[in-house]
């Protein structure tokens, strides 16, 4: 019933703006955007209150699972995703709640549980397989959410097609604003760069080298800090500890 409510809605906006096409019009993200500016504060999650909020959550997944993203542009199906992805893992806490960090339920990112897009995927499928190898965007590993401190914050806000460059570009300076995530040292001309094993684990998607992940790096810092590491005669990236325990209000 609510697909055929939403087809409705769909067909009533394109027959209103006659040169409208279904990919033009966005998924209803308004209602996650409702829940994380209600449940988020300072990327801490508040669990419980989105327990009480469960029905608004299933709605909104359930919408997910039977939308069709084929006509959607690349910044819609960017903007889907990591939506998805994040609500997902919301709901894959939620079911296990409490839980005192995601890597205590049995396989978090294999369990192709869920419906979304006409599909039945993993996490890990969402992950790797829509948004790194099809949509090939880096700034993503500051926008999806593992429900972990050591992850990205968790915005407190939905991602918009329309919007999401800004928004992306303000994740990403958001994580490096972050000691948790990233700061350098200077000896000298030399510098010593602390980073998230996010930088380990997927290297290849911000660079083919070190100086290539270094130049992603610094497009994101204050330009003074930027400087120093641009003109450093040397460079040495250590991972800092990546912690786990879940990022619970």
């Amino acid at each position: 019933m609510k697909r055929i409510k939403f087809l409705i809605i769909i067909l009533l906006l394109m027959a209103w703006f006659p040169g409208l096409t279904a990919g033009d019009v966005p998924a209803p993200h308004e209602s996650w955007d409702k829940l994380l500016k209600k449940h988020v504060e300072n990327g801490e999650v508040d669990y419980r209150g989105f327990a009480g909020d469960i029905k608004q959550l299933d709605n909104y997944l359930e919408i997910l699972g039977s939308i069709d993203i084929s006509a959607f542009s690349r910044e819609q199906k960017l903007a889907f995703w990591i939506n998805a992805y994040n609500a997902f893992t919301v709901k894959l806490i939620l079911n296990f709640y409490p839980v005192k960090s995601i890597r205590k339920i049995s396989r978090p990112w294999k369990r192709r549980i869920w419906k979304t897009a006409g599909e039945t995927l993993s996490l890990d499928d969402i992950e790797h397989k829509k948004l790194r190898k099809e949509l090939k965007e880096p700034r993503i590993h500051f926008a999806i959410v593992c429900a972990s401190t050591g992850c990205p914050d968790m915005q407190p806000f939905a991602f918009y097609g329309q919007q999401l460059d800004r928004q992306l570009d303000l994740a990403a300076r958001h994580f490096f604003s972050s000691p948790k995530h990233f700061y350098f040292k200077m000896s000298g001309t030399a510098a010593a760069l602390f980073v998230s094993k996010i930088f380990k684990w997927f290297a290849s998607d911000f660079g083919k080298n070190k100086k290539e992940r270094i130049d992603f790096i610094s497009h994101f810092l204050e330009k003074a800090d930027a400087e120093k590491i641009r003109t450093a005669t040397s460079f040495k990236m250590k991972y800092l500890r990546y912690d786990w325990n879940l990022n619970e209000k």
